[in-house]
């Protein structure tokens, strides 16, 4: 099996800031705030060289070649979201969250550990806020001009191994006054985004998993993730499995294993994975004490 290539891009994540109030609220209308939504975001990606990943329902995955780049599509985008006259007469507040770090390219999709953080990071944004990584301030020489970098403290946030220092990065004409960031370290916990493959369901063959006790767990495209905490979809007891241990994601192409830089690591036949990889029919996963068989759908 061929090695995944990897690159360094900017990842930028969006979505509409409650989306199924709104779609409810709407009913006939919601297709129409859609359509604009995506209109006004997309002439925003394209003006500073985004590469549009995919988009399901209100949200957006988007790639850059620079930080620069996707810091400024989302300045425009939220920009111009405030001055559309939506449907409904209520304001529809889109939420971004940007980051920068080494990815693996896929079937045209993009996997890896900073996908998963980038995905969280965004998950902690208020309608309206751009929230940005640690690395996305660093990666500035200096503050760009025009921009406001405020400091919003370090928080755990679901599945990452360590703390991520967050930012927001504000622009004149944007909005000015958000709730708290959600991250577990706050009340608004439950509120957090839970990534998952932004791929339409039709997109993936469905699989499972073969545990030791031959129990099944069927895998399709929402994918599955594995470790301690009661809140994985596959919660294994054990003390050598971290907290969010690692996750599968569904791609047109098959299924991916990535870990969660967890504290023991994840094998597969054998080896421990150092960067996300594609599962054949018949790997061996081997988290913690556990051995899990993967097993493809028949072709």
């Amino acid at each position: 099996m061929s090695e995944l290539s990897q690159q360094r891009l900017a990842m930028l994540f969006s979505d509409i800031e409650g989306s199924t109030l709104h779609a409810n609220r709407l009913a006939d209308q919601w297709k129409d705030v859609l359509r604009l939504h995506r209109e006004t975001c997309r002439r925003a990606w394209a003006a500073h060289s985004g590469h549009e990943v995919d988009t399901a329902g209100d949200g957006f995955f988007v790639v850059f070649p620079a930080v620069a780049d996707a810091v400024a599509a989302a300045i425009q985008a939220q920009l111009e979201l405030g001055e559309v006259t939506w449907p409904g007469s209520r304001p529809i507040r889109s939420r971004m969250g940007i980051h920068v770090g080494v990815v693996s390219s896929y079937d045209g999709s993009f996997v890896g550990y900073d996908v998963h953080r980038a995905a969280r990071i965004m998950g902690t944004a208020n309608g309206g806020q751009i929230v940005a990584s640690q690395a996305v301030v660093s990666d500035f020489a200096t503050k760009p001009e025009g921009l406001e970098i405020t400091d919003l403290g370090a928080h755990p946030l679901k599945d990452l191994a360590e703390e991520e220092r967050l930012f927001q990065i504000h622009a004149e004409g944007m909005l000015t006054s958000f709730p708290r960031i959600k991250s577990l370290g706050t009340s608004g916990a439950a509120a957090a985004a839970v990534a998952r493959t932004l791929y339409r369901p039709a997109a993936v063959a469905a699989a499972e998993l073969v545990m030791d006790d031959g129990r099944t767990l069927p895998l399709n495209e929402h994918g599955l993730r594995i470790g301690r905490m009661p809140d994985n979809d596959l919660v294994l007891n054990d003390t050598l499995v971290s907290r969010h241990h690692c996750a599968i994601t569904g791609t047109p192409a098959g299924f991916v294993l990535t870990d969660l830089q967890s504290t023991h690591g994840t094998t597969v036949n054998g080896d421990r994975l150092t960067m996300a990889r594609p599962l054949e029919d018949g790997d061996e996963l081997v988290v913690g004490d556990t051995r899990i068989k993967f097993r493809a759908a028949p072709g």
